[in-house]
């Protein structure tokens, strides 16, 4: 489903996820208001809304999205900015994918969302990480990494830095698979939504630092 106010937005974002491969756009909402009517009337797997639909009041009044909407919703920034993603974030969204970016990014969006997931493109969170680590690091070992074994530690660290599971498995030199299997237990073993969550997490705890990542 796609929710724009905007016709000129609204009609290019309608082409572009008309071409995605196994979606189908199934209704538009140019309100807040029809957003929810429609979302809740035929249950979309993922809504893909227009900044000013997510937040309607702007940033200095944040309302977190309606129950209806808010699991499945990816953002369409109209700007890419570190302020309008964490307002996003915490609207309920859970993916975020500038206008600017490529249809790769909007594809990647709507299949991880659908999947129950989340998604940053990978510069959006490579920014954040950038942005963490001008803060002081911490040379402690938080206690949630005493939860995870060395190789699920070093994949949280990984996911954090914004990798994509193709660019961990070369990291690491193991297998996709296996590292989704990693990021599938890490999710479990923190009780984290999505591997969004998990960057959170690493970025909240001043991770990121290689001394951190455990020596195998």
């Amino acid at each position: 489903m796609l929710a724009e106010d905007r016709d000129v937005y609204r009609e290019g974002l309608f082409v572009l996820l008309s071409e995605i491969a196994n979606a189908e756009v199934v209704g538009t909402a140019v309100d807040r208001k029809e957003l929810v009517h429609q979302s809740t009337r035929l249950s979309p797997d993922v809504v893909v809304a227009g900044t000013s639909l997510v937040l309607p009041d702007g940033l200095p009044a944040l309302s977190r999205l309606p129950e209806a909407v808010s699991g499945n919703t990816v953002m369409a920034a109209e700007r890419d900015t570190d302020e309008l993603l964490s307002a996003a974030l915490a609207a309920g969204v859970h993916g975020y994918v500038p206008l600017s970016s490529p249809r790769e990014d909007f594809d990647a969006a709507i299949q991880a969302v659908a999947a129950g997931g989340g998604f940053l493109p990978t510069h959006v969170t490579r920014r954040l990480v950038r942005n963490f680590h001008l803060v002081p690091r911490r040379t402690d070992r938080p206690a949630e990494l005493e939860l995870l074994s060395e190789r699920e530690q070093q994949v949280l660290l990984l996911v954090g830095d914004g990798r994509s599971n193709r660019e961990i498995a070369r990291t690491l030199r193991v297998s996709e698979a296996t590292v989704k299997s990693h990021v599938s237990r890490v999710l479990a073993k923190l009780e984290l939504r999505d591997r969004v969550h998990a960057a959170q997490l690493v970025w909240r705890l001043g991770l990121g630092s290689p001394s951190l990542l455990p020596q195998t």
